[in-house]
């Protein structure tokens, strides 16, 4: 009907309109101009099949590009020929439907018309959500290799996609990964924006992607997704910037993927309105926030005493701390325990502490948590980076509860997390080393693997750096509790930054910055952390009515809407500190005193100034400053160290500490 077409002309001027407006092209791109047209492409052809209507985003050539908004509404005047058949199609669809399919072709999921457009234009008009399309694949970049055969796949013999690295179109790296599960499960449907997804979703379902899935299960996870898909956007899900599978695979995370299809809306809709702020901060818009310092208020430490909190003696704001190891045995747990006392005597009465070791099992975890709660807890802190999961899934179950768990770079939208800059330290212990090493050889060992590792290795280097340009530092990775120190010295490396938890060989001072001198330990410097002060800062702001405030350590404002939250305190705000042994030089004590100094200002950090990596790569210009983001997702190391990164990088609970800020040296 012509009708229909003036309704879908006014929507194309409008979408149009609003594009030219926003700054963006307002017609449907083009597939010949976006493939170059000096690279070698392969391409298979997929046979035909119901297509996510969605993803079908542009023209084959340019020869009807303007016919159509970038939405894929018409452009073209009333009385045009183009409009009169537009208008016997939509008929057509009305009545019989369509019977042949259009011809597309698939590029880095999304898919081009050939032949077909006017159709998928009416379908687009009527909010179809598939389309039947005879599909081509075109591969991004195959290199051919003597094996292949024609019509192969990457993955299949004969056939690979460009290397990581090399120069490709963006999302490579992505569609690899969706190849990967196309060939196990070939649907369209299920599109993720992060890395490492796919395997996550199959691991969710408890299959793999090795090889081709049963159909009963590939139906089986279609009919999970679209009815998730349905709920999700009705609740709103189309204003967030992830998609509906980015979503659901957090809402696995959280609840299980169980039993899903029999989960009634109602009841799904309540968890996704649980878990949203998990969805919202997951955007590529919504990028982690790492607040380095605590926003000052005016009133003092212990202003809520006068300022009529609440909380008193007889009613106290009750904290609970969780720690994954006991607090028998583990180092970590102990020192958190001691901060979580440190707070209850600091503030007298008005906050009450609960404290639960061994929550490494799940099932541990959750007894705490409701527990916890049963008691009245306000606020739950995780002192582990491997509790973070379970703590997400708590904050969904408990949403007037505040969780936090200790880590950096596991951002959460329901979990606030905090960690301190123990690169600081880092940094002042490499000048004191380059210092007082003999050979301009410093070994710097790390127990497997430390939140932050890479940024306190690379701040040590920079520190020894400052202070001899010719030293280099021997980087060893090792698992906790293993020595090894005897060999550096049989290698003639005496200066060694040890592992900041326990002693080898049971020397009590063969911890932190120490030097073998004529077989015997001589301590120098132990990072410390105060977490009783850390743990007041957030308390106090509690006992305000709130989680502590956000102000970026760049001063920068923040965008409206959910963020993922770090705090990532340092020796400015007193929860960081490097313990110096009594018997060090005063010009070595002086050295680290003008250090502390300059970075507790923000006259100085480790990484100011011009940064190269070991393959001379320029990371900071001689006027910059590295970000706080930047500092966090470090993969490269520091030009004057000697070593890799280890073949496993995993968390591990037992290297992410130093000592706590009473202990001996």
């Amino acid at each position: 009907m012509i009708e229909d077409y003036k309704k879908a002309l006014r929507q194309g001027e409008r979408d149009s309109k609003a594009d030219v407006a926003a700054g963006r092209y307002p017609h449907p791109p083009v597939l010949d101009e976006l493939v170059p047209s000096n690279r070698s492409f392969g391409q298979k052809s997929l046979g035909i099949m119901q297509i996510p209507l969605a993803m079908v985003v542009g023209t084959r050539t340019a020869g009807r590009q303007d016919a159509f908004s970038r939405t894929f509404m018409p452009m073209l005047g009333v009385r045009t020929e183009f409009a009169t058949k537009w208008s016997h199609l939509y008929d057509a669809q009305m009545g019989e439907g369509f019977r042949d399919p259009v011809k597309v072709y698939e590029y880095l999921h999304r898919f081009y018309v050939e032949e077909g457009n006017k159709r998928t234009s009416v379908l687009k008009y009527l909010e179809s959500p598939s389309i039947e399309a005879d599909v081509i694949r075109i591969l991004p970049e195959v290199r051919p290799t003597p094996e292949r055969a024609s019509g192969d796949a990457p993955g299949e013999k004969g056939v690979a996609l460009a290397d990581e690295g090399e120069d490709v179109a963006p999302g490579v790296d992505l569609y690899r990964e969706f190849l990967e599960f196309w060939n196990a499960v070939p649907t369209y449907d299920i599109e993720f924006t992060k890395p490492g997804s796919y395997r996550r979703l199959a691991s969710h379902l408890g299959r793999d992607l090795d090889s081709p899935w049963p159909e009963d299960a590939v139906r089986q996870l279609r009919s999970t997704y679209l009815f998730f898909r349905s709920v999700y956007l009705k609740a709103g899900g189309a204003h967030l910037d992830i998609t509906p599978a980015d979503a659901m695979l957090t809402y696995m995370d959280v609840y299980g993927s169980s039993r899903m299809l029999e989960t009634p809306s109602p009841l799904l809709r309540t968890r996704l309105a649980r878990i949203w702020a998990e969805f919202a901060s997951s955007g590529p818009s919504s990028a982690p926030v790492l607040v380095g310092e605590p926003v000052k208020e005016s009133g003092g430490a212990m202003s809520f005493l006068s300022g009529g909190s609440g909380y008193t003696s007889q009613r106290p704001l009750v904290a609970a701390f969780a720690y994954a190891g006991s607090l028998e045995d583990d180092f970590w747990a102990r020192a958190h325990d001691r901060g979580r006392q440190e707070l209850e005597r600091h503030y007298g009465g008005i906050v009450r502490t609960l404290s639960y070791g061994g929550c490494e099992s799940e099932a541990a975890f959750a007894a705490a948590v409701s527990d916890a709660a049963s008691q009245g807890a306000e606020v739950f802190f995780s002192c582990s980076p491997e509790l973070m999961d379970v703590t997400v899934r708590a904050a969904a179950e408990f949403p007037h509860t505040s969780f936090l768990n200790c880590s950096v770079n596991l951002s959460h939208g329901l979990v606030r997390s905090y960690y301190g800059r123990m690169y600081e330290a880092k940094f002042i212990a490499g000048a004191l080393a380059a210092s007082l090493a003999d050979n301009h050889v410093i070994a710097y060992r790390v127990s497997l693997p430390p939140c932050g590792a890479v940024a306190e290795a690379n701040a040590f280097a920079e520190g020894v750096a400052m202070v001899d340009p010719k030293a280099k530092v021997v980087l060893e990775w090792t698992d906790h509790g293993v020595s090894g120190i005897e060999d550096l010295v049989e290698k003639g490396i005496t200066m060694i930054s040890g592992a900041d938890v326990t002693a080898p060989f049971d020397d009590p001072l063969a911890h932190g910055l120490f030097k073998v001198v004529d077989g015997k330990v001589r301590n120098i410097a132990v990072p410390t952390w105060n977490w009783g002060r850390y743990y007041q800062i957030i308390v106090d702001s509690l006992l305000k009515g709130e989680l502590p405030g956000i102000l970026t350590q760049d001063g920068d404002g923040l965008p409206a809407g959910p963020r993922a939250v770090t705090y990532w305190y340092g020796m400015s705000s007193g929860v960081i500190d490097l313990m110096l042994s009594p018997e060090l030089p005063y010009g070595s004590r002086k050295l680290a005193g003008v250090l502390r100094r300059a970075i507790s200002s923000g006259a100085v950090t480790p990484f100011d100034g011009e940064l190269l990596d070991r393959d001379g790569i320029v990371r900071s210009g001689e006027a910059d400053r590295l970000t706080s983001n930047q500092i966090v997702g470090m993969d490269w190391l520091a030009q004057n160290i000697e070593g890799d990164f280890p073949q496993d990088l995993r968390p591990a609970r037992v290297a992410t500490v130093g000592l706590g800020a009473d202990a001996d040296v």
